[in-house]
């Protein structure tokens, strides 16, 4: 993510769009490790928090001094309208249902709360680590692990079916 253009002014993209008031809740929904809780907790500061469904990349963020917890139903009961912010990013393409995913989340957000969400322009590789590529490769047969893309148009049809007002936009591309 630093050495790629596309990847740095993604992880910039979002932490100006988590821009807050000081004393903010912000929550790094699909946190894994916490890359975007970090970053943002450097940057301003707020109460930050991680939460993923995957136990060993929630000790990977605690590791990073990020509160991090496991997303399990009760999760959405305790935290309920808890945050100012949340970030999403390369999540939503992964779930089963989109709209239930997000009806979810939104349910975690504040009323006048900022949800920042970032989904990956689909690419001939999907999204893969180049380790899995190879792999991939060495069998000659490819897995994409999306099983959804969405354009824009679709991403923000989908936001405001959820509750969502989506606001802006911006792509980081892999070439300028």
């Amino acid at each position: 993510t630093n050495i790629l253009r596309f990847g740095k002014y993604e992880n910039e993209s979002i932490i100006k769009y988590a821009a807050a008031d000081e004393n903010s809740n912000v929550l790094d929904y699909g946190c894994n490790t916490g890359r975007h809780a970090s970053y943002v907790k450097l940057a301003y500061g707020y109460n930050v928090m991680g939460a993923d469904i995957n136990k060993t990349a929630v000790a990977a963020c605690k590791r990073k001094g990020i509160k991090a917890e496991v997303i399990t139903k009760e999760f959405f009961d305790h935290y309920k309208f808890s945050f100012d912010v949340i970030i999403n990013s390369h999540v939503l393409e992964h779930v089963n249902d989109p709209k239930d995913f997000l009806v979810n989340v939104r349910e975690l957000l504040k009323e006048e709360g900022t949800f920042v969400i970032a989904i990956p322009q689909e690419r001939i590789r999907g999204d893969i680590t180049p380790l899995q590529f190879l792999y991939f490769l060495s069998r000659l047969k490819f897995e994409n692990p999306h099983k959804h893309k969405f354009s824009k148009d679709q991403l923000f049809t989908l936001l405001e079916d959820a509750g969502f007002v989506p606001e802006e936009h911006i792509f980081c591309n892999f070439i300028p």
